[in-house]
């Protein structure tokens, strides 16, 4: 690692500080993987129709949020942990709405 004179205000070279296990290095936030893995399944299902990944969507966001809230200062990506959450509630919701007009559907020309 190279460091430049005090005169060059254009870098700053610190070193990173060392972490644990448990806690990145200081200053290094990380992201939560299953945040991550929330938004894209979210995304899939509403997308693709396939809303039967829609609640472990929903599933993982909020595993996720739990995670996130259970340490500050560790993960820094909370909004995609709420996105996926959001896109599993939304594709969830339409599943339901799908499976009710599904049933009414097949009631109403069974009865004719």
């Amino acid at each position: 690692m190279s460091y430049t004179d005090a005169t060059d205000r254009t870098h700053t070279f610190y070193p990173v500080q060392p972490g644990s296990p448990h806690q990145p290095a200081y200053g290094i936030l990380q992201d939560n993987s299953q945040a991550t893995v929330a938004v894209v399944l979210g995304a899939i299902a509403i997308c693709t129709g396939l809303l039967f990944l829609s609640p472990v969507a929903w599933w993982l966001g909020s595993q996720s949020l739990a995670e996130i809230d259970a340490a500050p200062g560790v993960y820094n990506n909370r909004g995609m942990a709420q996105a996926g959450r959001i896109l599993g509630i939304v594709g969830t919701a339409l599943m339901a709405a799908g499976l009710l007009f599904f049933v009414l559907m097949l009631t109403t020309f069974v009865a004719i």
